[in-house]
């Protein structure tokens, strides 16, 4: 064999490679679906700010793993303004499997207690997050938006 065989080997292995990489990477993923808020802690109290940690879990429906680099975005509750999130630690999303996100939420305090006896007479109020989010594969990041819209018992959630 000779060196410009090799190397015209070498170039379709390439190819090829290249080709099952952009085709695994452009197929539509499924969303993860949210399954639980979990851990929550409040680190942090003040009347400007206040700092909150807590774990949400999740379900990666796709028989692919990724690993989720940065999130970051802003909460609400019930129309409330809760605050700034982010997470800043690396989590790896298993395949068809649940993961666990750890979020920090800095709530701004003087727009809670604006509206906190309407917020907290609500057993379950209406959670609202909207960010972006930094996820990679093989190589690849790509930054997805995050929207998530649902009802939490926060009793439940500060047990």
């Amino acid at each position: 064999m000779t060196i410009q065989s090799y190397i015209r080997i070498m170039q379709n292995t390439l190819l090829i490679v290249i080709a099952c990489l952009l085709f695994a990477a452009c197929r539509k993923l499924k969303a993860p679906e949210f399954k639980a808020i979990s851990n929550v802690q409040v680190n942090k109290i003040s009347l400007g700010k206040s700092t909150m940690r807590f774990d949400m879990t999740y379900y990666n429906p796709n028989n692919t793993g990724a690993t989720l680099r940065k999130a970051d975005g802003e909460a609400w509750m019930d129309s409330t303004y809760l605050g700034p999130f982010r997470v800043d630690s690396v989590v790896n999303i298993p395949a068809l499997a649940e993961f666990i996100v750890p979020v920090n939420l800095e709530i701004e305090m003087k727009q809670l207690l604006k509206h906190s006896l309407s917020a907290f007479l609500n057993e379950e109020p209406l959670f609202t997050i909207k960010g972006t989010a930094i996820v990679s594969k093989g190589g690849f990041s790509k930054k997805i938006p995050l929207r998530y819209e649902g009802r939490q018992n926060l009793q439940a959630l500060f047990k």
